[in-house]
């Protein structure tokens, strides 16, 4: 066995690391692209080394890599489900830019020339390079960030949210652990079922896309593509599977709740950096206003209990407290990181 990687076959012909380098920037052929993942599906390692790769040219870069489409996710999750159009947004606080093609490929000579076979020498030998590599992936508040798993699953992770992938992730089975808000696009294999443990519940991906959302109330699910099956942790071991369109939760309790077709456009809307809330409760509007402003809001039982239908698109922390004033009927006062619900 040598220390060299080996090409991708004919008909594509072109250098190891050129393929690699395109299929890191999505910008494969699609013939090519299914070829290499059929590739790494050949062996775990090689996952882990593509893994890796991509980590190594993250860091490289000036800005967080966009190697998610999130608009064009949106078009299709709308086609499925036959909603309107959502409205594009205007300015926002943080904006992702898509690298130049350019700017990616440059980035990824430079992290594969530097570290690729240092990498492939390691599998080579037995080792799994991953294996020392920090398998947890965090945003802080108001930010995200795109994940590609060791087995090329797609993760967007929502803000001050944590991904953690199970020890020897990829080998026998795939399992991680949510806490937060993600976004997965995972591509079916029966033998290692793909796994979420998020609360209360657990979601097997039984080949989709779908949406994980969790909170003190209850473990949302929206799937917009394919199927998962959604249970919750207890001995009752309560069940239910979900296809395109459908909406699940897994209450604090463990019940088990599905609303066939219920899933809209707005579900998605975070990943445009969109907050709809259609009827919250004051929980889950305190825990979007943690995790998107890190702003911890007050109130006492009799404001707990109001609920709140508003959509914000990036506006500031100000208007968004004064518009959540409005709709309640109150006034908000903030102290530093704090705001505090008042009557008016």
């Amino acid at each position: 066995m040598t220390n060299e990687p080996p090409h991708i076959d004919p008909p594509f012909g072109a250098e190891f690391w050129e393929v690699l380098a395109r299929y890191l920037s999505d910008e494969s052929p699609p013939e090519e692209a299914a070829a290499v993942r059929r590739w790494l599906a050949q062996d775990d390692r090689r996952g882990e080394l593509v893994a890796a790769l991509e980590r190594s040219i993250r860091r490289v870069a000036l800005e967080p890599p966009t190697d998610l489409d999130v608009e064009g996710a949106l078009r299709r999750v709308r086609s499925r489900l036959h909603q309107p159009p959502v409205l594009a947004l205007g300015p926002r606080e943080r904006r992702w830019t898509r690298w130049s093609t350019l700017g990616l490929r440059a980035a990824a000579v430079v992290a594969l020339a530097v570290g690729g076979a240092l990498v492939w020498r390691a599998t080579q030998r037995g080792g799994h390079p991953a294996a020392s590599a920090v398998r947890d992936y965090a945003t802080s508040v108001g930010e995200m960030d795109s994940i590609r798993l060791p087995d090329g699953s797609r993760v967007v992770l929502g803000p001050q949210s944590r991904l953690a992938l199970a020890g020897g992730y990829g080998a026998s089975a795939r399992e991680v652990a949510l806490s937060g808000e993600a976004w997965f696009d995972v591509g079916h294999d029966a033998a290692r079922r793909f796994r979420v443990r998020a609360g209360p519940a657990v979601i097997e991906d039984l080949g989709t896309t779908f949406t994980i959302r969790t909170d003190g109330e209850e473990v949302r699910v929206v799937v917009a593509a394919g199927s998962v099956l959604l249970q919750d942790t207890s001995r009752a071991a309560r069940r239910a599977s979900l296809r395109a369109g459908d909406r699940g939760a897994v209450d604090r309790d463990g019940r088990v709740t599905v609303e066939r077709g219920g899933a809209t456009a707005d579900d998605l809307g975070w990943l445009q950096r969109r907050l709809v809330f259609d009827n919250a409760s004051m929980e889950r509007v305190r825990a979007d206003l943690r995790r998107w402003y890190g702003l911890e809001l007050r109130m006492d039982s009799a404001w707990a209990r109001r609920h709140l239908t508003a959509s914000f698109a990036g506006e500031p922390a100000e208007q968004v407290l004064r518009a959540i004033g409005l709709a309640l009927g109150a006034r908000i006062e903030r102290r530093g990181d704090t705001a505090f619900v008042r009557v008016r």
